[in-house]
């Protein structure tokens, strides 16, 4: 993977410390691809969101954020979900 960066997904009710998604881009050979971080064991999957959003088809907005910013909110959100944060 070459020129990884980081996104969260912001909205009305989502906001950096809490965002509604963790997204990456990415480029292999050339080629860009998007990706939204699943907490149901998916891992990373694809995602349309930015092309969508080109399109004027989300209300949602996106920031970028450093590497370490995203791996901490997935790691948090993890435990979270997990119950080991309560």
């Amino acid at each position: 993977m070459e020129n990884v960066r980081y996104y969260f997904r912001l909205s009305e009710v989502h906001t950096r410390s809490d965002p509604g998604a963790v997204m990456r881009r990415y480029e292999v050979n050339g080629i860009t691809y998007d990706e939204v971080y699943r907490y149901n064991g998916e891992d990373w999957s694809p995602t349309e969101f930015f092309e969508l959003y080109r399109l004027g088809h989300n209300d949602d907005d996106y920031i970028e954020v450093p590497q370490e910013e995203a791996e901490a909110t997935i790691e948090a959100n993890l435990r979270r979900s997990s119950g080991r944060d309560r």
